[in-house]
């Protein structure tokens, strides 16, 4: 029983095994009557298929796209009959070509699908082909060349022909020997004086283009000129011969006149002699300054001096701004006024009065039969600022009083100091009301304008009084003030 049990299993596995052989063969064999014919045939004529077969594979871009199905003689061209697999598009345009495998590999069709519509149908033609050179006929056409070189050479073997070959080389050897060295000698010479001719160019073509108006109306006036010249030619002699004659008769009847202004002008060219005779020799108050050396240098100084204190009071800038913040947690306002005091660009002094809701805590202590009650009571006071600020680039670092206390801060500019971050910090001793921590602000300007900016931050972000705010603000400049007040019109009898 169990040699049956054996037997069966032995026999089970060689019919898996035959099975498995059958399907295999039947795969790579491609036996036509296990496939099912799809996709569509096209027909492709050639003058030489070069030993491709019929079931020979068509690739296109390298990948199986069908076979040949079938190889016949028409007209003494190879017609080709291809199947193409369904979903392969062709077009039109399409081109083949016979191809090898490799350099000892077989041909395959090789078949560029193109893009131009429209896409080709079951029993269409492609007409786009590029014939398999011949090797025969490749070695024939090698064979005709070498004759032919053959021949021409056995011509240059006489040696008066090559004697004149080689004199000729030799010529052509110095020639391009010196004309390398004239072109190495004046290429200095030849690009200065491109860049002359250059120059020289751009200029002629900008004087055109600048002044080709004027110089239309120039030739358009000569040509008018030149017209009546032709039509009034003897009247226009006359009228210049008659204003000659009257010039002539005026400078006749002013002559003394005349005389007369050229003898006044020299006796005052004399005086001016004479006044600069003076000046050279220290005469006079000029001559003195000129030729004491400490009197000059002292004006000199002077004058110096005067225009440093002018150039300082010209940069002196001063900026005068507003602003109200909104508390949004605290549901409170807060009020500023600065005025920035500026010398130099990269140095300025702060000076404000801020109205804060939060103000100061004032400590009570009161002692009741030996018991110790402690209250605090916020005061809303007004409290000021004053801060020296030096800027470097697009950084400023301040330091000074910031609301009544010891503070510190800093601004960061963008977009060309339309955009201000600012970050600060005082009151580090905890002085207002419930506050455990110094009061850091941070906060963003934005100038909508150039007298208009908006402000958003976060106000004693270390504090239990903490809260973002929104506000905004004007600035004016000095200058702006006496623009405006200039402007105003003056009320009659004020």
């Amino acid at each position: 029983m169990r040699g049956m049990k054996t037997e069966f299993v032995v026999g089970v596995f060689v019919i898996i095994v035959l099975a498995v052989l059958t399907f295999m063969t039947f795969k790579i064999t491609d036996i036509p009557w296990l496939k099912k014919k799809g996709g569509y045939v096209v027909n492709i004529y050639f003058k030489n298929i070069a030993g491709l077969d019929e079931k020979t594979k068509v690739r296109v871009a390298g990948v199986d796209a069908g076979t040949i199905e079938k190889i016949e003689l028409s007209d003494e061209r190879a017609m080709l009959r291809i199947r193409i697999r369904p979903g392969v598009k062709l077009y039109s345009d399409a081109n083949a070509s016979i191809r090898a495998a490799g350099l000892l590999g077989d041909k395959y069709l090789h078949i560029s699908p193109g893009r131009t519509g429209p896409l080709l149908k079951d029993g269409d033609v492609i007409t786009n082909i590029r014939e398999l050179v011949d090797i025969d006929d490749l070695i024939n056409n090698i064979s005709g060349t070498s004759v032919r070189l053959n021949k021409l050479l056995t011509e240059f073997t006489d040696d008066e022909v090559t004697d004149s070959l080689r004199e000729s080389v030799f010529n052509l050897r110095d020639i391009t020997r010196e004309l390398k060295s004239a072109i190495n000698e004046n290429n200095t010479k030849f690009q200065s004086v491109l860049g002359k001719v250059d120059s020289l160019v751009a200029r002629l073509d900008d004087l055109v283009r600048i002044n080709s108006a004027p110089l239309s109306n120039t030739i358009s006036n000569f040509n008018d000129f030149t017209a009546a010249l032709k039509t009034d030619g003897p009247g226009l002699l006359k009228s210049l011969n008659k204003a000659s004659g009257d010039l002539k008769a005026l400078i006749e009847e002013n002559r003394p006149a005349m005389n007369s202004i050229m003898n006044k002008t020299e006796a005052a060219m004399g005086s001016i002699q004479n006044l600069t005779a003076r000046v050279e020799r220290g005469e006079g108050t000029i001559g003195k300054i000129f030729k004491d050396e400490e009197l000059y240098t002292s004006l000199t100084n002077a004058v110096s001096g005067a225009g440093k204190t002018l150039s300082a009071i010209e940069r002196f800038r001063t900026f005068i701004q507003f602003q109200g913040d909104y508390l949004m947690e605290e549901g409170e306002g807060k009020g500023y006024f600065y005025v920035t005091l500026q010398p130099r660009k990269d140095k300025y002094y702060i000076l404000g009065v801020v109205a804060d809701p939060a103000g100061r805590v004032e400590v009570t202590e009161t002692t009741t039969n030996g018991t110790t009650r402690r209250e605090e009571t916020r005061n809303t006071d007004i409290e000021f600022t004053a801060q020296f600020a030096k800027r470097f680039e697009d950084l400023s670092l301040r330091i000074g009083i910031t609301e009544s206390a010891f503070g510190a801060g800093a601004d960061y500019f963008l977009l060309s100091d339309k955009l201000k971050l600012s970050v600060d910090a005082w009151d580090f001793g905890s002085d207002e009301y419930k506050a455990e921590s110094p009061h850091v602000r941070v906060a963003a300007d934005y100038f909508l304008f150039k007298h208009l900016f908006l402000s958003t931050g976060y106000d004693n972000m270390f504090n239990k009084r903490r809260s973002f705010f929104l506000g905004g603000g004007i600035r004016f400049e000095d200058e702006d003030f006496k623009y405006i007040f200039g402007s105003v019109p003056r009320v009659p009898g004020m």
